[in-house]
């Protein structure tokens, strides 16, 4: 079974619908926030509300791969948040998981499993 056909087997389709927004707008937007980041610092606000969103949503939906995921990033953005510290390697970092969830984005687009972690986005950064 596909992920697309979970959802909405398991959960009202207005709510399907809302999350699938919600990809949408992540997917339009994410690497644009991420370039911003060279510019513009308050755009580690609006990642962290990204994965933030991304995390309740996932969760409330019971993607767990997801939603996990999404923690991770939330959590190491808040790091960077509260040291006021965003660098070369953060940047990087985040274009990884970028990828990452345009990969997800596509599985679940085109109703297949979820794609695995793609091992380097678990390359410890130092913040």
């Amino acid at each position: 079974m596909g992920i697309s056909d979970y959802l909405y087997s398991e959960f009202d389709s207005d709510i399907v619908e809302e999350f699938l927004m919600l990809l949408d707008v992540l997917e339009d937007n994410m690497d644009l926030t991420i370039e911003s980041l060279y510019q513009d610092s308050e755009s580690l606000n609006d990642l962290f509300r990204m994965f933030h969103n991304l995390k309740s949503a996932s969760g409330f939906l019971k993607l767990k791969r997801i939603q996990i995921f999404a923690h991770f990033v939330e959590d190491i953005l808040q790091e960077a948040r509260d040291k006021n510290k965003i660098t070369e390697e953060l940047i990087d970092w985040l274009f990884k998981v970028s990828n990452q969830f345009h990969i997800w984005y596509r599985n679940i687009t085109n109703n297949e499993e979820l794609a695995p972690l793609q091992k380097e986005i678990f390359k410890i950064l130092k913040l």
